[in-house]
């Protein structure tokens, strides 16, 4: 009995060693690919933009969280809404968005053969008439 716990063990670990080491080569052989983000829209409606990158798979199905500066001192900021790209790109949050400071940071995505980077767009101000521009 102790010789069948030793020998199921040791096919156990060695069955571990080689899926640890199958999983390493796979996710050293994805390409990394830059991706880049940018608002288009910014009103009382809501916030739209774009990302883009040379890998259609890097402008689909990314998670884009806009978020609204709350404060320049300290720099501190909001989460303002969420929003999934479509296959071009784009993306939307519609929800009212009060004047002030926004900008949106799209977080990593990996496929099968790529890792596509995050990024952060420019941040952008709208304010309603009157106010400083």
């Amino acid at each position: 009995m102790a010789a069948l716990r030793k020998t199921t063990f040791l096919s156990l670990l060695v069955a571990a060693v080689l899926f640890a080491g199958m999983t390493g080569s796979a996710s050293a052989a994805r390409k990394h690919v830059g991706s880049a983000a940018s608002i288009g829209a910014l009103s009382a409606d809501g916030v739209a933009g774009h990302v883009s990158s040379s890998q259609a798979k890097c402008r689909a199905k990314r998670t884009v969280t806009v978020y609204m500066v709350n404060s320049s001192s300290p720099s501190t900021a909001v989460p303002f809404g969420r929003a999934i790209t479509s296959g071009d790109g784009s993306w939307s949050v519609r929800d009212w968005a009060y004047p002030g400071e926004y900008y949106a940071v799209v977080a990593d995505r990996k496929t099968r053969h790529l890792v596509c980077g995050t990024a952060t767009s420019a941040s952008e101000t709208w304010w309603t008439s009157g106010a400083p521009s």
